[in-house]
């Protein structure tokens, strides 16, 4: 979809590797040239709806970051039923009483294992920073609230995620899912325990399809909702780089019809969707419907995440990522579009151009800075989240602006209203 989209070879796009229910691995990248000091160490999660993707993807192999002088990890961990699937019977089983969060316990699994080794190649296990993009980053959310993972990170970068903060499903809710999976397929947890990884799958894409996959506030995990763990007294307090790219939702946005729109507003109050005709009314409807979806599902919950940091004292510097290749006009800076920025792997089938090359050096930069001190260097041109609710834009010509938080208070986000001139809030 990307490549078509930025009008690029589909054909170049890499095979997706042999599947296999075996998969909690981890890949590892050093330096060239060992380092007498320990090395900062950059972990990577992976997105994919909690449901897709792998860890060794083309985009994520971390040589060139690791060449910067850290030390960067990507892990794997269960995806779909195997990682998300509640049931009653599973609950029961467990000593924990829990049952659905079987991929976020991969991922302290994980965490864990570097920090007990990540020493011997040369990483510091004092100074760890977690980062991933869209499901990637919306564990992160989960993992800083959860007092399960306390300690085992020190700093979190989130690409496109934030939406831990809205999560509400409890862990009853999710059993019923799993409940109606096995009555539906007319299937006990036994004889689903006896089929081989490839048919359990098939049963997945045939019976529970979910769309997206979070850990269901189980009392254990997640004692409470996400954004009622962020507001407790022993929360961690770590430096947090976060933020979304301008088109999130445009890609997925092919030739929408007023209906579209009058769906994607009906459930909002009569005010509320008076508000978004006349405040989006100006753009075309793909527009509306691509400011809109990018708002609700990825900035409005960011910015939640960031006024959630900042009122428990921690550092957020929040961004947006606004670059938008010569090729890519069709679906703007997309969902994903910041990836080969932040690791320095642009595709063959990229038009990647010297402004692209000069970005991803200072994203980089920027990145390995976090990692290494806990803020982007220098933070003069990069301002700490707070009431005045700076960001930085990433583009061509780097430049902080005043975020408008006019649309995410009116979508009910729990976000302190700051109402902005946005046309003229670009300053370097």
């Amino acid at each position: 979809m990307v490549a078509a989209g930025v009008g690029g070879d589909p054909s170049l796009v890499p095979q997706t590797p042999e599947v296999s229910e075996d998969c909690l691995f981890l890949n590892i990248w050093t330096p060239a040239t060992p380092s007498e000091d320990p090395l900062p160490v950059m972990v990577w999660i992976h997105g994919g709806g909690n449901e897709g993707g792998w860890s060794f993807e083309p985009d994520y192999r971390g040589h060139e970051l690791a060449a910067k002088g850290v030390v960067v990890v990507s892990i794997a961990y269960r995806l779909g039923i195997f990682g998300f699937l509640a049931h009653p019977q599973l609950t029961k089983e467990s000593v924990h009483s829990s049952s659905g969060n079987y991929g976020l316990l991969d991922q302290i699994e994980a965490l864990g294992w570097v920090k007990r080794h990540i020493q011997s190649v040369g990483g510091d296990s004092s100074n760890i920073t977690i980062f991933g993009e869209s499901a990637g980053a919306g564990n992160i959310g989960y993992l800083l609230a959860t007092p399960m993972a306390d300690g085992l990170f020190h700093k979190a970068i989130m690409q496109s995620g934030g939406w831990a903060m809205t999560q509400q499903r409890t862990l009853a809710d999710d059993e019923q899912e799993g409940l109606a999976l096995t009555q539906k397929a007319g299937i006990t947890l036994q004889e689903m325990r006896q089929l081989p990884g490839a048919a359990l799958l098939r049963l997945q894409q045939e019976r529970y399809e979910r769309g997206y996959d979070d850990p269901p506030i189980d009392q254990w995990l997640l004692a409470q909702a996400p954004a009622e763990l962020m507001k407790r007294d022993s929360l961690p307090q770590r430096p947090v780089l976060l933020g979304t790219n301008a088109d999130e939702a445009l890609m997925y946005i092919e030739a929408p019809t007023p209906q579209d729109w009058a769906d994607a507003v009906e459930p909002y109050s009569p005010e509320t969707r008076a508000w978004l005709d006349q405040g989006l009314g100006g753009l075309t409807l793909r527009q509306r419907l691509n400011a809109l979806g990018s708002a609700i599902s990825y900035q409005c919950p960011t910015l939640a995440t960031a006024d959630a940091l900042y009122r428990a004292g921690s550092s957020a510097y929040v961004y947006r990522f606004d670059r938008v290749r010569s090729s890519a006009q069709a679906i703007g800076a997309y969902h994903g579009a910041e990836i080969p920025y932040v690791f320095g792997t642009h595709d063959r089938w990229l038009t990647t151009e010297t402004q692209d090359w000069a970005l991803t050096q200072s994203i980089m930069d920027m990145w390995v800075a976090f990692a290494q001190v806990g803020a982007p260097a220098p933070t003069a041109t990069w301002p700490r989240w707070d009431e005045d609710a700076l960001a930085l834009s990433l583009n061509a010509m780097l430049a902080v602006f005043p975020v408008d938080t006019t649309l995410c208070s009116k979508l009910g986000f729990d976000i302190n209203e700051r109402r902005l001139p946005v046309s003229s809030a670009l300053v370097e």
